[in-house]
């Protein structure tokens, strides 16, 4: 009797679940059947090294996001809330949280279906350069400097970020970027049951790495100034690697070690790759996250716009991207999220009326 009393309440926790993020599944699916189906008619295996990277690195990050969140939650009491019996008003704000069932299973939902997709994604960046090999260098330096009065753009901010500490502290962001991507994610997951901000930026979220990531970097596929020399374009961004590496000597630059490697899974065929330029996808997930810290508040929202302003100029300096790349993905995020908080709104109206 218990058994069968269980077993009727877990899956009606989990009816609704995939209900409520039934927009972000069927996307994410959509996207397995379509790469699964490109492997297949290319002959490729259907799995990437840089996938498994990837999930070992958010599996390592869960508990320290739980703990984040234990601090915040309990700072937000100090601060805010103010009870007069703070122990009991926490403890009961943490029980209240775990055994909301409805958003532990639709966060579980949400997360699974996340980390499918980074699968998913990883595997068709790595078929970039097989169905349309890099073609798009030398087209986007020539535009980068015809947007920039004849200079290559890192030329015009190197006299306020040039300095090998401050190549050093804009790659630590650039490098924060992924944890904070992560927990952002992390966040969004176990929210959905919650409010349609949510929602709506996992939903932009996965789109915009469809649509930038995989499509547009297939369909402009490019290697960056990095790599324009090794892929025998010219030494034009030579300087800028010449000074990188020089700056290495002083403070840790800590791009160059993870460019090699990447260089080295394209020409050896390691198990890392993923070269990959227009669109920056830095700048579009950065921009995209600023948008989802408006939805929850104006400091939020205005601190992450300084940190996207430092993601792109960090894309151009540490020698990732043409400026064009993140340009183009500015305009790429706010269109993909005026989108996807469309959807999200018809989905709820539909909701509200069934």
């Amino acid at each position: 009797m218990t058994m069968q009393v269980n077993v009727s309440t877990r899956g009606s926790a989990i009816g609704p679940a995939l209900w409520r993020n039934r927009a972000l599944i069927a996307l994410v699916s959509l996207h397995f059947l379509a790469v699964y189906a490109i492997c297949l008619m290319l002959g490729r295996e259907f799995g990437s090294g840089t996938a498994s990277t990837l999930i070992n690195l958010l599996q390592l990050q869960v508990p320290l996001f739980l703990i984040i969140l234990f601090f915040w939650r309990f700072g937000w009491m100090v601060i805010k809330v103010r009870p007069r019996r703070p122990i009991q008003w926490f403890l009961n704000d943490l029980k209240e949280i775990v055994l909301d069932r409805h958003r532990i299973f639709c966060g579980a939902v949400a997360f699974v279906t996340m980390c499918l997709f980074a699968g998913t994604f990883t595997v068709a960046k790595d078929l970039i350069p097989v169905i349309h090999p890099f073609a798009w260098d030398e087209t986007f330096a020539v535009w980068d400097r015809v947007l920039h009065f004849g200079q290559d753009p890192w030329r015009l901010i190197w006299p306020l970020t040039g300095s090998p500490y401050v190549t050093t502290a804009i790659n630590a962001a650039y490098h924060l970027w992924l944890m904070l991507a992560y927990f952002l994610i992390f966040v969004a997951c176990f929210n959905v049951s919650r409010h349609d901000k949510h929602r709506t930026y996992l939903l932009a979220d996965v789109t915009c790495w469809i649509v930038g990531g995989n499509i547009l970097a297939t369909i402009f596929s490019s290697v960056g100034p990095v790599y324009y020399q090794a892929m025998g374009y010219g030494t034009d961004f030579r300087p800028l690697m010449d000074q990188l590496y020089a700056f290495n000597e002083v403070s840790p630059v800590w791009a160059l070690p993870l460019q090699e490697m990447l260089i080295d899974g394209y020409v050896n065929d390691g198990p890392v790759k993923g070269i990959s330029a227009m669109p920056s996808m830095h700048v579009a997930s950065t921009v995209m996250m600023t948008l989802y810290a408006f939805s929850v508040s104006r400091v939020w929202g205005w601190i992450m716009t300084v940190f996207a302003a430092v993601i792109l100029v960090g894309s151009v300096q540490l020698g990732w991207h043409y400026a064009i790349d993140g340009y183009v993905s500015i305009v790429l995020a706010l269109g993909i999220y005026w989108v996807a908080r469309r959807v999200i709104e018809a989905l709820s109206r539909a909701e509200a009326n069934a």
